[in-house]
Formats: structure tokens, C-alpha cells, sequence
């Protein structure tokens, strides 16, 4: 009869938890609701998940990201307004538009 190592004993319960975790990540159940369903002690569970959670390592990828430029159009005209506010005009502005945006700032 084999004896099991103490390393061994030491990594059954990792694998016993680690089975219910990604059980339990594939189930529709809350933790407590899957605990109750499998008789787990809750706060064991949740020592275990964070547990394996920091064993977890996740590979880095970067992604280069070149940016796009907008495209603004120059303005023709800035209208400085009291207190730091500044409207500004392009060349092919509607009359119409800026007529209601100087009425409604009581500008004539």
C-alpha cells in the first residue's frame, strides 16, 4: 500500500475546491446557493475562490493603437462670449442655427 506524501495531501483539498469553483462558474447558482446545493461551508468556499483567483496568472498582450486624426474644420470665426466662453463659427455655418444660438444668448 502507497503512503501519500505530505505534498500530496497538501494539494487535495486544491483540487477538490478548484473542481467546485469552475463547477460552480459554469452554474447558474449564487455561491450561497451552490454551497447549500453541494453542502460546502460558505466562507470555506469563498477562501478557496480567492485563492485560486490569486494563483491565476493571465498572459499580457499589448496591442499597438494608432490614432486616428479627426477631422476638424478650421474655424473662420471665434466669438468670444463673457466669462471664458467662446463659440466657434466654421465657414459653411447655418445662418439659421447661429441666429437662434445669438438670440438665445441675447446677442445681436
Amino acid at each position: 500500500m502507497a503512503t501519500e506524501s505530505k505534498a500530496e495531501k497538501l494539494k487535495r483539498p486544491g483540487k477538490f475546491w478548484k473542481t467546485h469553483l469552475e463547477k460552480w462558474a459554469e452554474s447558474v447558482l449564487t455561491q450561497a446557493e451552490y454551497c447549500k446545493q453541494y453542502q460546502l461551508v460558505p466562507h470555506r468556499f469563498t477562501y478557496w475562490k480567492a485563492r485560486y483567483k490569486q494563483s491565476q496568472t493571465y498572459p499580457v498582450k499589448f496591442v499597438q493603437v494608432f490614432p486616428q486624426p479627426k477631422n476638424v474644420e478650421p474655424c473662420a470665426l471665434k466669438l468670444n462670449i463673457s466669462r471664458g466662453l467662446q463659440l466657434e463659427i466654421p465657414d459653411n455655418f447655418n445662418e439659421d442655427t447661429l441666429s437662434r444660438v445669438l438670440s438665445t444668448l441675447k446677442i445681436t
